[in-house]
């Protein structure tokens, strides 16, 4: 399933439209089409953005991880606690809903102080490097986190022309092995993509019904 995205023209507010083309490619624009399947719609502020070097590059490797909720909240109960900031995200970088919290559910499972053994923290698990160069400071503050990762994905989109593969495979497994094996590069990050666009699917349609 590969996902194209449509230049977008300046607005302030605007729909965000996903469609699947009938060649089973998902295509992201602003303009409504009749002739294609409608997958998913939201709508939003669309601000283009640059990345632009972080105050201090130190800051966000330095970030202590906080200390676990004494009465942590169960999966059920964290999993639409931040839609608001994702939809505020979302929005900003013209990425669908959907995607952006997917890739949450997978990464932390909802968990903001979540800490991989690799060092990737928070609910979108931003690599130290990468969330400084996204001027993030706190990789575990949601906020934060959520605006820095969708920044990111709308990097990967432009990146990898809107494949979804490819976007998804660099996320979690790094540009440099997408370009070494010229696609999805292991079967675990086979399985992260198959995964990630399984929840994509569900979370997007029940946006669409709200």
């Amino acid at each position: 399933m590969a996902l194209c995205v449509a230049a977008a023209p300046s607005l302030a507010v605007a729909q965000i439209y996903t469609y699947e083309t009938p060649t089973g490619e998902l295509l992201i624009t602003t303009e409504p089409r009749s002739d294609l399947k409608l997958r998913n719609k939201v709508s939003g502020d669309h601000n283009s953005s640059r990345i632009s070097a972080p105050r201090d590059r130190k800051a966000v490797a330095s970030t202590p991880r906080p200390a676990a909720p004494t009465n942590r909240p169960s999966f059920s109960q964290r999993e639409n606690s931040y839609d608001d900031i994702i939809r505020e995200a979302a929005a900003a970088f013209d990425v669908p809903f959907g995607f952006v919290k997917a890739i949450i559910r997978i990464e932390s499972g909802f968990q903001f102080d979540a800490t991989s053994p690799v060092g990737a923290m928070g609910l979108m698990q931003l690599m130290p490097r990468t969330a400084a160069s996204l001027d993030v400071t706190d990789a575990y503050n949601p906020r934060q986190n959520i605006f820095g990762g969708a920044k990111f994905l709308r990097i990967l989109i432009d990146r990898y022309d809107g494949d979804i593969n490819l976007i998804l495979s660099a996320y979690n497994a790094g540009d440099v092995a997408v370009r070494r094996y010229d696609g999805i590069p292991y079967p675990k990050t086979r399985q992260y993509v198959a995964s990630v666009y399984h929840w994509y699917q569900i979370y997007g349609a029940a946006e669409e019904n709200l």
